[in-house]
């Protein structure tokens, strides 16, 4: 294991520790907040609901890579690097550790509104401050600079797919978020639209 490897594996302990005991916390006090599919049917509940299937599938697989497992679900195509390098793999520790931090500051700007997917019966209020004065999307934005960054650490083809997919799906998700608010909140929501960039 190199300094790489031992990165992948902390940073994701990182994010999955403030992911959870976030979302623990919210059940505590009563909120739920993973709420994919709800109140949804067709693409869109489709679309949410695929994603628990395939981020265990992306959890094992940075775990396969970093701890060198000779366990291998997917074929060599999507697995073998086709490109390595310490200043792109840099790269990509800097875009994750930017990730992590900026997903950390969005969920201390949401509080107790934060969600997983759209809640249609208890959606929470409306959050226009903090890291959300830069960014209406700053937990999707994260994402993407963790999906990036590791695809920059692997060089693999199943990570550049992820990347590309999960950036693809969130943008969906953004789109469909965007109406919901719009029709929630209303007037609020499109003047905050109107000064605050989808993402940055």
């Amino acid at each position: 294991m190199n300094i790489f490897d031992y990165f992948q594996i902390s940073s994701l302990a990182i994010f999955l520790a403030v992911f959870w005991g976030r979302t623990f916390r919210l059940r505590q006090k009563g909120t739920e907040v993973i709420r994919l599919g709800s109140g949804k049917k067709g693409a869109a509940a489709f679309l949410e609901k695929s994603f628990l299937i395939f981020f265990p599938l992306w959890l094992f697989e940075i775990l396969a890579t970093s701890l060198h497992l000779n366990i291998q679900i997917l074929p060599d195509v999507l697995i073998k690097p086709f490109f390595s390098g310490v200043p792109v793999q840099t790269a990509g520790l800097f875009t994750i550790c930017f990730g992590i931090l900026l997903f950390i500051g969005a969920l201390i700007s949401f509080k107790a509104s934060w969600r997983i997917g759209i809640d249609p019966v208890n959606p929470g209020r409306l959050i226009t401050t903090g890291i959300f004065s830069l960014s209406r999307n700053p937990v999707f934005l994260s994402m993407d600079l963790y999906f990036l960054g590791t695809f920059f650490i692997t060089g693999n083809l199943f990570f550049l797919l992820s990347f590309v997919g999960m950036a693809l799906g969130f943008h969906f998700q953004i789109r469909q978020e965007e109406v919901f608010l719009s029709e929630k909140f209303g007037k609020p929501y499109l003047s905050y639209m109107s000064h605050v960039r989808r993402y940055v």
